[in-house]
């Protein structure tokens, strides 16, 4: 697989369970927040939750090279490929390779399958907000001027100087149903043509007021974004609940601004389901991009008539902190436990594949312990310069560690080292050629004698990157 194919297999697997797992902590916060902290507060909770579950599997997906305890560098679980060995000099492919702190490498025979399906998904989403985009400009374009209408100025001005609103130009259309929002920089509130010559002063003061509201807190510029992040995880139904929730608490922090400066809740309770049953139409719940009404009437209304309960400001304010900090606890967590998956290469029919070694053997391992000697070309470069290289090699409690040192250089311990009868190997990066690693190999010949040999795995090989070295191996002598 290539690496964008890689990124997004890790992409979908990582979201199938980071996104649950930020969604329900959410949920699980945003219950205990229900009748402690204001809907405003709440909204926030969730548009931190859609952030996490973009953010999460996006992190997981990319192809960083990541520190880890347990490097798994074969191209199966428990496998490494034996490649004949090469007669002379030659041209060896590699690519670099990639590991993750605590991640997971599996085998995914169906990677290529779940991708595409991915892909196909992504395009049918992209498709439905193109549509959702062009019937917005509709909308737009079709709209004209509401004429000198004195009782919807009036309100309109009011309206705005109480909630603190510049300037909002007033709008009508056949083709919505609700009044609507919609402009960046210079917002319009589009009314049904129903409400043009609507007497109730009520009824009006809540429609434009519902909509100023939106525009104070430019929630038509953060829907188009809260769209565009949640494309990619469109496919999980807990994102689904995420957007779901950022919508119904949007709208009831908009009742609770108007209800709480314009109109008592009583009088604007009415007004919404007055509003809404002039709005029954087959066409109401087309999707545009703009600011909706999350269809939760029934819920809209009985908060607003419901009695209020007095909570304490500092209980409010320490349950808000502590889902805040659940969800950045969870997001941290998440993060650092990505799972990585990566499609099998095909092997070529010259090799074959034989259990990876374990570093659970006392016995063998015990037989490298010791200092071994040796002079030897350095790994990776073109024109070998010949170094004296020594390897040490200790037991802590039953397993084998080592340590390196070549030429004047500093020991530097080894890697996670992988023991059989005959042979320890390990990982080994290219001192020159930053991010090419290679397996290392120390062969026991006799009790004082290791053959050190260089083997390339071939889940590593790739045509657009070639390496040209001497192939190294030469003999360690074991010191008295």
């Amino acid at each position: 697989m290539t690496s964008l194919d890689d990124f997004a297999l890790n992409f979908v697997v990582n979201a199938l369970w980071q996104v649950t797992l930020v969604a329900a902590v959410a949920a699980l916060g945003s219950w205990l927040l229900l009748r402690a902290v204001s809907a405003r507060r709440r909204y926030f909770v969730w548009v931190t939750a859609l952030a996490l579950s973009v953010a999460l599997p996006f992190w997981s997906g990319l192809p960083l090279e990541r520190e880890t305890h347990r490097v798994i560098v074969f191209s199966a679980p428990g496998t490494v490929a034996i490649v004949s060995k090469p007669t002379g000099p030659g041209a060896i492919q590699a690519a670099p390779q990639q590991s993750g702190k605590g991640s997971l490498w599996r085998q995914l025979p169906f990677g290529r399958i779940i991708v595409g399906a991915y892909l196909l998904f992504l395009l049918y989403r992209l498709r439905k907000l193109w549509r959702a985009w062009r019937l917005t400009l509709a909308i737009r374009q079709s709209a004209a001027p509401v004429a000198a209408a004195e009782i919807l100025q009036t309100t309109l001005a009011h309206c705005r100087t109480i909630l603190g609103v510049g300037e909002v130009a007033l709008f009508s259309s056949p083709s919505v149903t609700v009044p609507v929002t919609l402009g960046l920089r210079r917002p319009r509130i589009i009314l049904p043509e129903y409400l043009l010559a609507e007497p109730s002063t009520e009824l009006l003061r809540a429609a434009l007021g519902h909509e100023l509201a939106h525009i104070r807190r430019r929630d038509f510029a953060w829907n188009l974004l809260y769209e565009f992040l949640f494309l990619p995880i469109s496919f999980h139904p807990a994102a689904a609940l995420v957007r779901r929730r950022i919508n119904e608490t949007r709208e009831l922090a908009c009742d609770e601004t108007v209800s709480a400066s314009l109109m008592e809740a009583q009088p604007y309770a009415t007004a919404l389901v007055r509003l809404a049953s002039s709005a029954t139409s087959p066409n109401h719940s087309t999707y545009i991009l703009s600011v909706n009404d999350a269809d939760i009437l029934e819920e809209r209304v009985m908060k607003l008539l419901e009695k209020k309960t007095s909570v304490h400001r500092r209980r409010a304010t320490a349950l808000l902190g502590i889902t805040l900090f659940a969800l950045a606890l969870v997001g941290a967590g998440a993060a650092a436990l990505p799972l990585n998956f990566q499609q099998e290469a095909a092997l070529p029919p010259n090799t074959r594949r034989v259990k990876a070694p374990q570093n659970n053997n006392p016995a063998a391992a015990a037989r490298f312990v010791g200092t071994w000697k040796g002079v030897g070309a350095s790994l990776g470069e073109p024109d070998p310069v010949r170094d004296e290289h020594v390897i040490i090699f200790t037991m802590e409690g039953e397993k084998l560690v080592g340590t390196y040192r070549i030429g004047p250089r500093e020991f530097k311990p080894l890697p996670e080292l992988r023991v059989t009868e005959k042979e320890v190997s390990w990982k080994e990066k290219d001192r020159v050629r930053q991010g090419w690693v290679y397996i290392t190999k120390a062969r026991l010949i006799s009790d004082d004698e290791i053959s050190y040999d260089v083997v390339l795995p071939f889940n590593f090989v790739g045509p657009d990157k070639a390496l040209e070295f001497h192939p190294v191996s030469w003999t360690l002598k074991r010191q008295k």
